[in-house]
């Protein structure tokens, strides 16, 4: 089974926050994604660097209980 459904499809790329068709030398098809996705992103860091704390806090209250038990 072959299909020829592309024939006719520039080639492009999809944004990166809502994945709409783009052209290819753009990453968003709009500012508000760009805005939206850059929002995205600083609360995606900030979960990751509070998630790293509560794991290494979390090491470091393990071995101060092993060391005191």
């Amino acid at each position: 089974m072959v299909f020829d459904m592309c024939a006719d499809v520039t080639e492009h790329d999809h944004c990166r926050f809502c994945g709409d068709a783009v052209p290819l030398d753009q990453a968003y098809c709009s500012l508000e994604c760009y805005y939206k996705d850059q929002e995205r992103l600083k609360k995606e860091k900030l979960r990751e660097r509070v998630l790293a704390v509560v794991a290494v806090a979390g090491c470091v209250l393990i071995l101060v209980a092993g060391y005191l038990f």
